[in-house]
């Protein structure tokens, strides 16, 4: 089976440990990571995820700008979406991270447990 590819957006290093901890502990998953929005966004772009997890509060662009511009693109429109957020955000979460694309939302502290079946669930 070829591995799938979990491409990370996300600049706290203790935040990324705890995703690699998860991580992991599946098989066949693959982790590419950046710690700033721009490049990211370009890692992304130029890669071939199975799946994408963002951070909200990243340096450059945030999370909800890196899933708009990449929901533009045709090949991303299909490709699940994660964002992670501790920030408060003005409005409603819910509908902006809707809008902007996601496919599912998680706040911080992660709920580990569910983060896995989540991740489980999509990519087998």
């Amino acid at each position: 089976m070829k591995s799938k590819k979990v491409y990370i957006v996300e600049d706290d290093s203790l935040c990324f440990e705890l995703y690699l901890a998860v991580l992991n502990q599946i098989d066949n998953l693959e982790v590419i990571h950046e710690t700033t929005g721009d490049k990211g966004l370009e890692l992304i772009k130029s890669g071939d995820p199975d799946l994408i997890v963002l951070d909200y509060n990243i340096p450059v662009l945030n999370g909800v700008a890196i899933c708009k511009e990449l929901r533009k693109i045709e090949r991303f429109q299909k490709i699940p979406i994660f964002i992670v957020s501790s920030s408060p955000i003005k409005g409603n979460k819910e509908d902006i991270f809707k809008k902007a694309g996601f496919d599912k939302w998680f706040e911080k502290p992660l709920n580990i447990k569910e983060f896995r079946e989540n991740i489980v669930s999509i990519l087998f």
